[in-house]
């Protein structure tokens, strides 16, 4: 179907619905078939009932300043739009060129990167407007000829150039969540929905950031298995306690400075130190920051965009709330020369050996439980190797 023949509230709902794929990751394909001539581009998988987003639309969009310019982004691999978009492109560069205005050619230029090759492969260059202005000026800031469009449109036509230079691959389908099977819910290619307490959108095959006490509020292991930042952040009490019983190969800490430990259901900043097996305790940094190398290591990206460390580290703030409320984790004040930090709550500790909790946590998240440890141990060692004794906080006892 030609989008240029899309009338108004046909066009509007298929912009909606590419919204909805990018805030929810995944999303019932009503309205999308016109732009089926993507789906083996590789940013979405599904058919003609739901689309599922894929880390490759979550990487592009973080090359991109914002978000919303996510939208023109996707519409630029519509052929028909991208042929229409080049020769409007190339129309402006001759156009700065013209006025010899040299810097912001050169500036322009320089950040086409790989688009300029593309440029020069038969692209007619012309400010005429093209046949999509309806749908231009629903994306961008206004019609792709004016002016204040070109950025957009430059940024947006060189972060696809490779994938629309590049042979269709079609994407391989990420499974349905299985909460009760942590090996097929921590899938490679699986995206994950911030934490948030009020996260109610569809989540068949996204991992949900969901907090709330609506599944499984009797009981805490089940409440924990249906939502994926509890069962992570779980993970990783779970894995400490197994880690210290061993008393021979190092451990790992979740701690708080003095200063945060009345903070501690909600703390602004959680300190992640592992201590090796040589004896030494490296402060390796925070809590988020730990996640994010054990989300990258797993192969599952945070749907959100340009995601930092501070962000998260805010975010899993309200996280912690919930795991202490249910009684998955507990904070401990720090006695006897100790630090407050946090550990697994003993009567969650108990469910983990019990028949459903020994399943998920043991046996089928020891895929998790091997990507927390693998990750504390090469931070520690990686930050004493680039700080030499600077990350050195003290020498276990």
């Amino acid at each position: 179907m030609d989008l240029a023949a899309l009338e108004g509230g046909a066009l509007v709902r298929m912009l909606d619905e590419l919204k909805a794929l990018l805030d929810h990751g995944e999303v019932a394909s009503h309205s999308l078939r016109p732009l089926s001539v993507i789906l083996n581009r590789g940013l979405w998988s599904g058919d003609n009932q739901r689309l599922v987003a894929t880390s490759e639309l979550v990487c592009l969009a973080n090359a991109l300043p914002t978000y919303a310019e996510a939208l023109p982004m996707i519409l630029s691999l519509v052929p028909d739009l991208r042929a229409a978009w080049l020769r409007i492109v190339l129309g402006r560069l001759q156009e700065i060129g013209k006025r010899n205005d040299v810097a912001s050619l050169c500036a322009a230029i320089a950040a086409s990167g790989p688009l300029a090759e593309e440029l020069l492969e038969g692209v007619n260059p012309s400010l005429i407007p093209t046949r999509f202005c309806d749908l231009e000026r629903l994306v961008l800031p206004a019609a792709s000829h004016e002016a204040q469009s070109f950025p957009v449109l430059l940024r947006v036509l060189a972060v696809t150039t490779g994938m629309a230079r590049t042979p269709m691959v079609s994407p391989g389908a990420v499974s349905t969540v299985a909460w009760d099977d942590p090996s097929r819910t921590w899938q490679p290619g699986r995206l994950i929905r911030l934490p948030s307490m009020n996260d109610t959108a569809p989540a068949s095959s996204v991992l949900t950031g969901a907090l709330d006490d609506r599944v499984g509020d009797g009981d805490p292991m089940l409440w924990v298995l249906q939502r994926p930042w509890a069962f992570l952040l779980g993970q990783m009490v779970f894995t400490k306690e197994a880690w210290d019983a061993e008393r021979v190969s190092g451990s790992l800490a979740l701690e708080l400075e003095q200063a945060h430990a009345a903070l501690f259901e909600r703390p602004p900043r959680v300190e992640v130190v592992v201590t090796l097996p040589s004896g030494e305790e490296i402060r390796c940094g925070s809590l988020a920051e730990f996640v994010l190398q054990v989300l990258a290591q797993l192969e599952v990206t945070i749907l959100a965009h340009r995601v930092s460390a501070a962000m998260l580290d805010e975010r899993l703030a309200s996280v912690i709330e919930a795991l202490i409320r249910r009684e998955v984790w507990r904070f401990d004040h720090g006695t006897g020369g100790r630090r407050p930090g946090y550990a697994i709550h003993p009567s969650f500790s108990d469910a983990c050996y019990r028949a459903l909790g020994s399943r998920a946590f043991y046996r089928l998240g020891s895929t998790i439980t091997a990507a927390v440890r693998r990750v504390a141990e090469t931070w520690a060692r990686d930050r004493v190797s680039r700080a030499g004794t600077q990350a050195v906080v003290g020498v276990a006892a």
